[in-house]
């Protein structure tokens, strides 16, 4: 808010105030009644608070009449006479006055700017509702929960794709099937699987159980490996924290038709479960079944945490893998729904590591295992860049990962995608 500034200049008018009061001195002295006027009039020009240059100018205030106004102008004269004789112009005294003005006038300015400085410092600033729920969210994230035995209970939470979309009749008969197995669930969007279970207190802090499950049909399955969504997933998967990931493969009818070889989908699911020890593959007939399993899951870790009566407490991501190590008997630390929700969430900011690790798995034949073999010797693409270009020749070059160990069994890259990646990251596209 501006502040209206009301400047005075101690003696705005210093010469005319001199002549007055001699003027008033004289008239005084004699006891003329020219002497009221004169007192009338050196007020109302000590109260004036901008310079005056003239007689004529000096009529606006309250005394000054004609006689008195011709008298300033006839003494201005005299005085501007004999400052011309001694060389001082009386120019210079109205100039004096006008940068006394203006030096007076910038110190207030800034003595009220200071001022307002020092109220806005001490006045909160009012927060924008965006700030306000990033500030919410990040304390939320800071807060520490703790749930006693027995305070809460065990819910299957169901991405909303798996009861909703274009076959919605056969969606929907996930809903259907919980509900007659008795399994307490609720359907809500998850940025990554398709299921999890969360231990909820009656205060409504929710905290998400080591385990999550991805669903695929084999036809689906198939589709994710040809378009890449595979490898993606999988990746996604293992950085939300959760030490636990199931996949949940559904048949297809007989399993024809689906895009693939049915030998090629099961080698890529037992690749899967060799390559990394935290996934469990488990293979269904029908989606029926699939729920049944589920169910046993959910009835499993009922007796693993609420009757083997565990006190839960929340931990951040990165202290995770400590807490489920170091976990004393009977407690456990476990991620915030909330934060496993934005960390996993497909337009959260990545890391250049990671977006490098995307952009590998894009590339044919390229499995989860291989990108990471490669990340964790160049960390960025410029990094990769800067090695290729250290080569001494094209064929160096093109050979420079062929032999880069990857995958627990640390079996080499090989030549052709080694070409190819070389290929990838140093040919020019040019737009047709």
């Amino acid at each position: 808010m501006e502040a209206r500034l009301e400047i005075k200049l101690q003696q705005p008018n210093p010469l005319f105030t001199r002549w007055l009061e001699r003027w008033l001195h004289e008239a005084e002295q004699r006891n003329r009644k020219s002497q009221h006027k004169l007192r009338q009039a050196l007020q109302a020009l000590r109260n004036y608070p901008l310079p005056l240059y003239s007689g004529r100018e000096c009529a606006v205030l309250r005394g000054f009449g004609t006689t008195l106004c011709q008298l300033i102008d006839e003494e201005l004269r005299q005085h501007r006479l004999l400052a011309s004789q001694s060389k001082v112009k009386m120019t210079a005294t109205a100039a004096s006055s006008s940068v006394e003005y203006q030096e007076q006038v910038q110190q207030v300015v800034k003595v009220v700017q200071r001022k307002q400085k020092q109220q806005q410092l001490q006045k909160p600033k009012k927060l924008t509702k965006k700030a306000q729920q990033e500030l919410a969210a990040a304390e939320e994230r800071e807060r520490v929960v703790h749930m006693a035995a027995g305070s809460y209970r065990i819910v299957l939470l169901v991405d909303t794709q798996e009861t909703s979309g274009k076959n919605k009749r056969i969606l929907d008969q996930t809903r259907s099937y919980l509900q007659t197995l008795n399994v307490e669930h609720e359907v809500r969007r998850l940025t990554v699987g398709d299921f999890l279970w969360i231990a909820r207190d009656a205060a409504g802090n929710e905290l998400v159980l080591p385990y999550i499950v991805e669903r695929k049909r084999m036809d689906d399955l198939a589709s994710s490996i040809r378009d890449g969504r595979f490898h993606e997933q999988k990746h996604r998967l293992h950085q939300c924290g959760l030490p636990h990931i199931i996949y949940l493969i559904e048949d297809y009818g007989d399993n024809e038709q689906l895009g693939l070889p049915l030998e090629s989908l099961l080698q890529a699911l037992v690749n899967s479960r060799v390559q990394s020890a935290d996934i469990q593959v488990v293979r269904c007939d029908n989606h029926y079944r699939s729920m049944c399993y589920l169910s046993g899951v959910g009835a499993a870790l009922q007796q693993l945490y609420v009757d083997a009566a565990k006190t839960l407490c929340s931990v951040d991501k990165a202290e995770l893998a400590k807490a489920q190590a170091d976990s004393c008997r009977g407690q456990e630390g476990l991620l915030k729904f909330r934060s496993l929700y934005e960390d996993s969430a497909r337009n959260a900011q990545l890391t250049v590591r990671e977006v490098f690790v995307q952009q590998l798995l894009q590339l044919h034949s390229l499995s989860l295992d291989r990108a990471l073999a490669i990340v964790e010797r160049y960390a960025t693409p410029r990094l990769l860049l800067d090695a290729y270009a250290a080569c001494q020749s094209e064929t160096e070059a093109r050979q420079l990962l062929a032999g880069l160990g990857c995958g627990p069994l640390q079996r080499p890259l090989g030549d052709k995608l080694s070409q190819c990646i070389h290929q990838f990251y140093t040919s020019e596209f040019k737009a047709s």
